[in-house]
């Protein structure tokens, strides 16, 4: 808890002490440029269209079991803000409510190597785990599609780091492991499914500040905002946007 703080804190001094420019909310497609020139952050409003959101709804469909699961309800919602109940709200199509990781091999949080090797997730393990890959299939190949154009490199070392993954599965005769990462279609190593939940403000500390996630919202939601205040934008986080960032740099929420 006090780690948290300082950190809100830090945060909140390095805002103070060098505030952007000026506010800006993004509804329409812009890329954002630091004053090097580089990239850090797409914003693809209406990337994703109907009939891949509809395939996106119908996977997270899929999942209310294992999302239903995944609420933690401890008395401090600080400790566990990505799955605690109160960072949650009612669906108003049905779904449940929750926040899951899918994923065919990486070293569990707080399991690093080389005491330990990659995992799959409980989710992909189950008897539903095929059928969750194959649901991702089309969006997954239009995320792989857009990283392609956005960051090139980071693309071409996924592929690199699921081959070497599948390697190290045939190796140590990991067989779920290498199943599910033949049926794995998402260039990323890991997929967030995360229903109806309210995001701090926060940075992904485990990441690298060279590598982007792709971050897509489905749904009726017409409200939604994503901030980012390190870098004065706030974007429309309405069904079919994608965006594309560096999770570890862009300091963001959504609400």
């Amino acid at each position: 808890m006090k780690v948290r703080k300082k950190i809100a804190g830090r945060e909140e001094f390095l805002l103070t002490r060098y505030p952007p420019d000026h506010e800006i909310i993004l509804e329409r497609p812009a890329v954002v440029l630091n004053k090097f020139g580089l990239i850090v952050l797409w914003y693809l409003p209406g990337a994703i269209d109907a009939a891949i959101q509809n395939d996106m709804l119908l996977a997270t469909m899929m999942m209310l079991g294992p999302l239903g699961k995944s609420i933690t309800r401890g008395t401090s919602p600080k400790d566990t803000w990505r799955t605690h109940k109160s960072n949650f709200q009612i669906s108003e199509h049905g779904l449940t409510s929750g926040c899951i990781n899918l994923l065919p091999g990486w070293f569990l949080q707080g399991h690093p190597t080389p005491q330990f090797q990659p995992k799959v997730s409980a989710t992909l393990k189950s008897d539903d785990g095929a059928a969750y890959c194959w649901a991702m299939c089309r969006p997954a190949a239009l995320v792989a599609a857009a990283l392609r154009v956005m960051h090139s490199g980071l693309y071409w070392s996924s592929l690199t780091t699921q081959l070497g993954l599948g390697v190290w599965a045939d190796t140590h005769q990991t067989q779920i492991m290498g199943t599910r990462l033949r049926e794995w279609a998402s260039v990323f190593t890991v997929v967030a499914v995360m229903c109806n939940r309210y995001t701090p403000l926060h940075r992904d500390a485990l990441s690298r500040t060279q590598w982007f996630d792709i971050m897509t919202s489905v749904g009726g939601n017409t409200s939604a905002r994503m901030k980012m205040p390190n870098i004065g934008i706030e974007i429309a986080y309405n069904a079919g946007v994608m965006a594309g960032a560096s999770g570890r740099i862009v300091r963001h929420g959504v609400n």
